[in-house]
């Protein structure tokens, strides 16, 4: 077990490497403040309790992108996803709903959709897999609404294939199910599907996005779907205490992360495969899933974080390069590392990343 003074020495090692493999360049509050001031400037006035240009300019912006008739920005995809559930066991006069083992609802938010909005869960699918027609098939309960997450971060990245896809979908509507979308990293799954993020969204009644994760904002999600739907979820925002004075840093953050990265998001998945493939080559890492259908994936290291880590931080120093974040999982037998690939990643070529992948592996044997 790493202890916390480690894990503090551990980022302070991080921020001193002059090359990181995973995420975006790491700004301090005042930069990242100041990389707001551009666009502040187009904006004079704040918006105050989700009325203003800004705000309602972006909702409708994100509303299109995603295809859908409209959006409400909010501070979490925490409360965007329970919201949404909690609108749809409404209208289907049934409060049961059925996600993946793995999903955020039922491992991150200490079963907020139980204790705050009475609503009751069917776990589907095997832990290790994405949920298949088959697992939904075989639901013998009335549910109200079934949740897809786009990619599974907690399976490494994986996705459904989009014949898989359509199926859940079809199903969902012949059952009068509402078919929701946790879309909490969706900006990296057009490459893998070679469908635009509208289409992709087009077979989801509702739709959950994220800016702090892939796009590098401060905070905030939105959720879309029908003008009713987001009318509901407006209300349900004042509810929930969502509906804040103003919210214009983490929309201008997520406006400009927008803009930057959603562009250079096909070069990141890209560069996710190569860094995955040098990562295979190395008999003492394994990569989940082998071949990353996205810009996420997880690589597993037989050795206990206490073993390994103290190699790992070894490496990083003599070579000035971060390979790994802390280990999202450990036990007995192994650690567990999630690796996302944004500009960080493509900032050296795939050579200069084969060669430090090769030298590593053969340190930390």
């Amino acid at each position: 077990m790493l202890t916390e003074r480690f894990k503090s020495d551990y980022q302070a090692i991080l921020k001193k490497c002059d090359s990181t493999l995973f995420r975006h360049p790491q700004l301090s509050t005042a930069e990242r403040l100041q990389a707001l001031i551009p666009l502040a400037n187009q904006y004079p006035d704040a918006d105050v309790y989700g009325q203003g240009g800004l705000v309602r300019e972006f909702e409708a912006e994100v509303a299109t992108k995603l295809g859908q008739e409209d959006a409400i920005f909010l501070p979490s995809g925490t409360m965007a996803q329970v919201m949404a559930l909690r609108i749809w066991a409404e209208e289907k006069n049934n409060n049961t709903v059925a996600f993946h083992p793995s999903s955020h609802l039922q491992l991150h938010e200490q079963n907020a959709y139980q204790v705050l909005h009475g609503l009751q869960s069917v776990l589907l699918g095997q832990p290790d897999k994405v949920i298949a027609l088959v697992d939904i098939e075989i639901i013998n309960t009335d549910i109200a609404a079934l949740l897809i997450e786009l990619p599974m971060r907690e399976i490494g990245g994986q996705l459904p294939s989009w014949e898989q896809l359509q199926s859940q979908s079809e199903w969902a509507r012949q059952q009068n199910v509402a078919f929701h979308l946790d879309g909490a990293r969706l900006w990296s799954c057009e490459s893998y599907y070679q469908k635009s993020l509208s289409e992709i969204a087009s077979l989801f009644d509702s739709v959950y996005v994220s800016f702090y994760k892939d796009l590098d904002g401060i905070a905030g999600a939105v959720l879309a779907g029908s003008k009713y739907f987001i009318d509901k979820a407006r209300i349900w925002s004042r509810r929930c205490g969502g509906n804040l004075i103003t919210q214009f840093p983490d929309v201008l953050a997520a406006k400009i992360g927008l803009d930057k990265h959603l562009p250079l998001m096909p070069e990141y998945v890209d560069k996710a495969g190569r860094i995955a493939e040098f990562f295979n080559q190395q008999d003492n890492i394994r990569v989940i899933p082998k071949l990353p259908p996205c810009n996420l994936f997880h690589l597993v290291i037989s050795q206990t974080d206490s073993e390994l880590m103290p190699k790992v931080a070894k490496w990083f120093q003599q070579n000035d390069i971060a390979l790994l974040p802390l280990p999202r999982t450990c036990d007995k037998n192994y650690s567990r590392f999630e690796i996302t690939i944004g500009q960080n990643g493509i900032a050296l070529s795939n050579e200069q990343w084969k060669t430090a992948i090769k030298s590593f592996a053969d340190f930390i044997r």
